[in-house]
């Protein structure tokens, strides 16, 4: 436990959720794509315009074990932004990309008793992440810092000090 940095420990476990969501997911649509190996349907998965819904939580996971892989300067902020983004992805309100995500998740969650189950357990493990500031520039301070981060680990750097 990180008790210098609690939120790390619920980041890690707020990871573990949302991948117990995109499992979920896999697992409910495998039921109607066609038969294929592992390796098969992670390259359709990743390359292929059908599955292209699932990049903003994929894409978020991603980021996320990344950013706790360098999580020696990850503050309680960002960490609070991470939560509410995931949050925002798994319940609406999202960024107009990610809308795609949303339309084929909520049937998902309508009909998959395993995605709801994992939609569950991921809200609790967000809930333990640090509260959003109250103040709106803050809060936009430390989503900006939160993606500008993201940016930076995407091009391969080790990330960077924030304030």
């Amino acid at each position: 436990m990180s008790s210098d940095r609690p939120w790390l420990d619920s980041l890690r476990e707020s990871s573990v959720a949302l991948q117990g969501v995109l499992g979920a997911l896999l697992e409910a649509e495998r039921h109607f794509a066609p038969p294929a190996s592992p390796l098969e349907r992670l390259r359709e998965i990743t390359t292929s315009p059908e599955w292209a819904w699932l990049q903003p939580l994929y894409r978020l996971i991603a980021d996320v074990d990344h950013a706790l892989a360098y999580a020696d300067d990850l503050p309680a902020s960002e960490s609070a932004a991470i939560g509410a983004h995931a949050r925002e992805l798994l319940t609406g309100g999202g960024a107009p990309a990610e809308q795609p995500f949303l339309e084929h998740y909520r049937a998902l969650l309508q009909t998959d008793p395993a995605v709801a189950m994992a939609h569950a357990a991921a809200l609790r493990a967000l809930q333990a992440l640090p509260a959003e500031a109250a103040n709106q520039s803050e809060r936009l301070h430390a989503r900006h810092q939160w993606n500008e981060r993201r940016r930076f680990l995407r091009m391969g750097q080790r990330g960077r000090g924030t304030s």
